[in-house]
């Protein structure tokens, strides 16, 4: 009796010992462990905002996919209907939806038998899913995974940008990833050994936040035509590249900016990285003769010259050290007027005319058209361009910037620069994303910097009379014509350097207001490197067509009948 009322003093010491150690010594980390064993956590999903155009058009949404997986510890056969479903069964039912071989999610369930977690096949669709929900099978379950989808492709690829697997990578997605991100909420609740969700235990830990919807300027449909333009006449040319844009005159909201050749951002792995990009705002080049309305009416603005004036023009213009500057054809030299030195595109007759005028007056105004520094839509990657300080530059350049030579231009910022002429010398800053629509239905407008005055009204009217004159006696005579609309218009052809020299290559460009007699848009269009033609009036099918599209896209009033043009000649 006694052995045996010590052996039990001793089991119940032990058991009591161990209680003790269970209840009051461990008892926070057995908990813990406990509450960890049994509390499970799961994503409660946000959606990225969409970037949609003008009209709500989606350019980037979502395309939800989704991942089946498994619970191999419970992996086994089940009765459904009354019948029985082997695993072997069941898993050819999911193979006729998915596609996954059985071998395949055989070998995924038989690796670790007793985990509680395998993918059985991944990136199924929303109709793939809702197919296998219908099977009810009892040990598969699924995990959304969300992807980003591009339905118009290479359309706006340029503006867009693209997602990557850490997030955002390029254009709209990445500077307006503070509006579009999506803020993931976390659910909780209990599991029983069965894995099996306990009834009542789920709990939202953290509110899931929709992101909201970038809303661009951009006109899809116009923004698709006027790809299609550039790619169709830069295979012509045999160019290099090339880049259009049309901006509303009105509110300098940009309607379509389209880059050739472009990307798909639904799949860009093997992209070019040069294609990786907007030209029109990345890429600047010397623009050549589309500066000399700039020129021009910063000098008619200061009072230094007017349309009628009549001029001698040399055919060349000597520089010191034995340069000289000429023109590109013998028409543009000669007995000409103001009108006609812009309208031929007289380089000899825009430098003569320049000298009347300090260089840093004539620097401010270039400042002032939006040239040297980057838009305010501040693309990733836009350049600032280059105008040299008046204090600084050489003696050959202080002649040739007049001309668009010497300094350097986004496409962007030349039809800024056409915006201020044609809104009456007043520069509306440019604008590409319209403003942020919250998840909640807030619209947040993008900031944008007031006006900035440039030339006069008066300046601005009379630049426009003469630059109407191009496609009726210059050098777009008969290459732009849309019947019903008058257009004022300017072309350029600017020498492209490379290490340091200019060569045989070619920038070619159109910049253009229309109507002319009550401006509404500015088309601008250039191609780099044609092969075929490299003057500036091969960029006019593309110019025209664009024109042409845009008044009728648009529905724009016809214009009135025109007036007297100033006289070109003396």
């Amino acid at each position: 009796m006694g052995v045996l009322s010590l052996a039990i003093v001793v089991v119940v010491g032990a058991f009591f010992v161990r209680l003790i150690d269970i209840q009051v010594v461990r008892a926070a980390e057995l908990s813990d462990e406990s509450t960890q064993f049994r509390t499970q956590e799961a994503t409660l999903w946000a959606e990225r905002g969409q970037i949609v155009d003008r009209t709500g058009q989606a350019l980037a949404h979502n395309a939800d996919r989704y991942d089946v997986t498994a619970s191999p510890m419970h992996v086994a056969d089940f009765r459904r209907d009354g019948q029985t479903v082997t695993v072997m069964g069941a898993l050819a039912e999911i193979e006729s939806i998915t596609g996954t071989p059985v071998a395949q999610m055989w070998a995924a369930v038989s690796e670790d038998p007793e985990s509680n977690f395998t993918y059985l096949s991944k990136e199924v669709t929303t109709e793939q899913y809702r197919a296998l929900v219908d099977l009810d099978i009892p040990w598969m379950y699924f995990e959304r995974n969300p992807e980003r989808f591009y339905p118009f492709g290479e359309v706006a690829g340029n503006l867009t940008g693209m997602m990557g697997t850490d997030g955002a990578l390029e254009g709209v997605e990445l500077k307006w990833d503070d509006c579009l991100r999506a803020e993931h909420g976390t659910l909780r609740y209990q599991r029983g050994a069965d894995s099996v969700k306990l009834p009542g235990t789920m709990q939202v830990a953290q509110e899931a936040t929709d992101g909201g919807n970038a809303v661009l300027t951009i006109d899809s449909d116009l923004q698709w035509f006027v790809l299609q333009q550039l790619a169709r006449y830069g295979q012509n040319l045999g160019a290099q590249s090339g880049s259009a844009m049309v901006v509303e005159v009105a509110t300098g909201d940009i309607v379509a900016a389209a880059d050739w050749p472009t990307y798909d951002p639904n799949n860009f792995d093997d992209v070019p990285q040069s294609h990786l990009r907007a030209a029109g705002f990345s890429s600047s080049y010397e623009p050549g003769s589309t500066l000399k309305t700039m020129t021009i009416a910063a000098l008619i603005d200061q009072g230094l010259t007017f349309s009628e004036e009549a001029h001698s023009i040399p055919a060349t213009f000597e520089l010191s050290g034995g340069r000289y500057i000429r023109n590109s054809s013998g028409a543009a030299a000669g007995n000409l007027t103001t009108a006609g030195i812009l309208s031929h595109s007289s380089n000899t007759g825009v430098v003569e005319l320049a000298e009347r005028m300090n260089l840093r007056t004539l620097h401010r105004y270039y400042e002032a058209f939006g040239f040297g520094s980057a838009t305010s839509v501040q693309f990733l990657g836009e350049q600032d361009g280059y105008v040299p300080d008046p204090e600084t530059v050489d003696s050959i350049t202080r002649h040739t910037q007049t001309f668009g030579q010497g300094l350097a231009s986004t496409t962007a910022q030349m039809a800024g620069a056409y915006q201020a002429i044609a809104n009456g010398g007043q520069r509306i800053p440019l604008r590409l994303v319209a403003g942020c629509e919250k998840a909640n239905g807030e619209f947040v407008e993008a900031e944008r910097g007031p006006s900035i005055p440039v030339v006069s009204e008066a300046t601005a009217r009379e630049t426009i009379r003469i630059l109407e004159t191009v496609p009726q006696s210059g050098t777009l005579q008969s290459r732009v014509d849309v019947p019903g609309y008058r257009i004022a218009a300017k072309t350029g052809t600017a020498e492209i350097a490379e290490n340091g020299e200019y060569g045989d290559e070619r920038m070619i460009s159109i910049a253009g207001i229309v109507p002319a007699d009550n401006p509404q848009y500015v088309v601008v269009v250039q191609f780099v490197k044609p092969q075929s033609n490299r003057f500036s009036y091969a960029a006019a099918p593309a110019f025209d067509a664009i024109v042409t599209q845009v008044v009728k896209h648009f529905r724009v009033h016809p214009s009135s009948p025109p007036g007297t043009f100033p006289p070109l000649t003396w």
